[in-house]
């Protein structure tokens, strides 16, 4: 994975500072460090801040990572990303879909953190 991410953990959340440039495959492989985290802390409240993940420029599309974790975490986790619109698959933000996990965004992270503690 081209993106160095660190972790921590507090009874709220699982907090994850993601930063680099990203490249195809890099959402997968954070979807499921995440994922592996979450299962090892016990944790289902989760907090990735993505603000210092830029695009390579001969980069085509946007950082997937909403599609990839809906698809790697339970439908009990709740997620918060703090990054640009502009980066991220922005599509699935905000449904409420069965059998997947709720995610949100925002470009702040205090309001990331008051959506988390609800």
């Amino acid at each position: 994975m081209n993106l160095s991410v660190a972790s921590s953990h507090d009874q709220l959340m699982m907090r994850f500072d993601v930063e680099g440039l990203w490249h195809n495959g890099d959402a997968l492989k954070l979807a499921y460090m995440v994922k592996a985290a979450v299962a090892r802390v016990r944790q289902d409240h989760v907090l990735i801040d993505l603000r210092r993940v830029d695009t390579p420029p001969e980069a085509k599309g946007k950082f997937l990572i909403c599609d990839r974790l809906r698809r790697a975490l339970t439908p009990k986790t709740k997620v918060v990303l703090v990054a640009t619109p502009e980066l991220v698959d922005t599509e699935c933000v905000s449904m409420s879909l069965a059998q997947c996990p709720d995610i949100a965004l925002f470009g702040a992270e205090r309001d990331a953190l008051d959506w988390l503690s609800k």
